[in-house]
This record gives C-alpha cells, structure tokens and sequence, in this order.
C-alpha cells in the first residue's frame, strides 16, 4: 500500500492588527520629561527622542510607535502614570491602524 506524504502543510496565520501610539501634550511638559519617556518607554535613541521631543512640544503630538495592542496599551498607561505622578497633563492615543 502506497503511503502519500503531503509536502507543506497548508496553514495561514492571521497577522495581529496593529496599533499607533500618539502622544498628546496639552499643557506644558518639560524637556527632560519627554525626552526620559521616550527614551526609556518607548526605548528611542536620544537623536530620535530629540526630533519627536521638539515635535510634542511645538505641535502638541507625535506618533511614538507602531505595536500589537496589549504593548500599545500598556506603553499609553505607563507615560500616563507617570506624567501624573510628575505633575504633567499627558496623554496617550492608541488606535487601530
């Protein structure tokens, strides 16, 4: 008895959706703070924190990053807490791309 072995298998998997984090500055934020989120949250080389530090603070936002939701979510939540816990009003945007 002949016995057939399939070659591949033929299995797709779904790419996850994708989410943009926006930071919003409504108010007044300091240098140092932005450029210390950005570095250490988003884990930024300081010459890219520096473009999108001077970015946030003249046009009030930048997009920070590009992630799977949980990451996006609990990237949003972590600049949020610790702005208030520094004093800041900031914010963060996530949504579906």
């Amino acid at each position: 008895m002949p016995i057939t072995i399939k070659p591949y298998l033929d299995i797709q998997f779904d790419q996850p959706k994708v989410y943009l984090v926006t930071i919003l500055s409504s108010d007044h934020i300091s240098w140092e703070f932005c450029m210390k989120i950005l570095i250490y949250t988003f884990h930024m080389t300081p010459e890219r924190a520096k473009t999108l530090t001077n970015e946030i603070l003249t046009n009030g936002e930048a997009l920070c990053g590009v992630y799977i939701l949980e990451i996006a979510e609990t990237k949003a939540v972590t600049v949020e807490e610790q702005a208030k816990k520094e004093g800041f009003t900031l914010c963060c945007l996530v949504e579906e791309v």
